[in-house]
């Protein structure tokens, strides 16, 4: 993996950009979010196109549309930060389209998660620091802790090194870059050219509306792929959008786990509910697993 590099983190009066670069987008979910956006960074221009509700079936425009958009964002230096509507599907339609090594080079702010987790990864491969958390439409049920995450990035105050609560699994401690994000994604891109060296990484993982089957199917493929094998400890977060996991999904996850010899975080503020805190994929992370606590951003200093 490339050495990590910063992003652009916002500058002062740089505007902030909406981009659709996967499923279709609800308007009326659209204007909620984009009402607490301008709450969350009231000095800064919000540009949010009309190519962000264009429509092809369930996507957000035809590939090459939503790939075009989305690649002049994340290039043009006078943005702050380019920020995604939703999630759902699409994302992985675009890697072959963008040149993400060009894109890693011009250093965009890019932030969203869910779908995004194989944008998001690519970008860590190639050496820049890309951020998972909130998508727009997730913005007004979000928690103070990540909305005050977010608030900091807007004000150009990276909030890292920050420490995330969660439950130990597994002791022991681990360090090493943070990849990973939505498992299903993950799944998805095994045998492909953009699943993510995780050599040495401190994985994360979180999901929503999964089966506990479907997810100890999601674990079980990772680990005969020999993905698990490889990473230096495993932070989970949450398992789907309300406000407590259901205990099946709590079990079938220990189950897959626990027999690892490596340290394992579960619980963490992170995924499809109400907390979504700002996670720096690429960059330093570090897993206690005694403790139950994830350091992110632990370079970021």
């Amino acid at each position: 993996m490339i050495a990590a590099s910063y992003p652009r983190w916002p500058r002062p009066g740089a505007p902030l950009a909406v981009a659709a670069p996967a499923g279709r987008v609800d308007p009326d979910r659209l204007s909620a979010g984009l009402a607490v956006l301008a709450e969350l960074a009231p000095e800064r221009e919000i540009i949010a196109g009309p190519q962000v509700l264009a429509t092809d079936d369930y996507l957000a425009g035809p590939d090459e549309d939503r790939a075009g958009h989305l690649h002049r964002l994340l290039a043009d230096e006078a943005l702050g930060a380019v920020m995604a509507a939703r999630g759902g599907f699409g994302c992985s339609r675009l890697l072959p389209r963008l040149d993400l090594a060009a894109l890693a080079k011009a250093r965009p702010c890019l932030l969203g998660f869910s779908d995004l987790t194989c944008l998001l990864n690519a970008l860590a491969m190639r050496g820049l620091v890309a951020l998972h958390g909130p998508v727009v439409t997730q913005l007004p049920r979000l928690d103070q802790a990540s909305r005050g995450d977010l608030a900091a990035l807007f004000r150009g105050e990276p909030p890292w090194p920050g420490e995330l609560e969660g439950q130990g699994l597994n002791p022991g401690s681990a360090a090493g870059p943070l990849l990973g994000g939505n498992l299903t994604m993950l799944c998805h891109l095994l045998g492909t050219p953009w699943f993510p060296d995780l050599t040495g990484a401190v994985l994360i993982i979180e999901d929503t509306g999964e089966a506990p089957y479907r997810l100890d199917r999601l674990l079980t493929q990772l680990e005969l792929a020999g993905a698990l094998e490889r990473v230096a400890g495993v932070a989970v977060g949450r398992l789907n959008g309300e406000e407590a996991d259901p205990p099946e999904a709590l079990r079938a996850v220990r189950r897959r786990l626990e027999p690892l010899a490596k340290p394992v975080v579960m619980g963490l503020p992170v995924g499809h509910g109400a907390a979504n805190r700002l996670l720096p994929l690429g960059a330093r992370a570090e897993l206690d697993g005694a403790a139950g606590s994830l350091t992110v951003g632990a370079d970021l200093v």
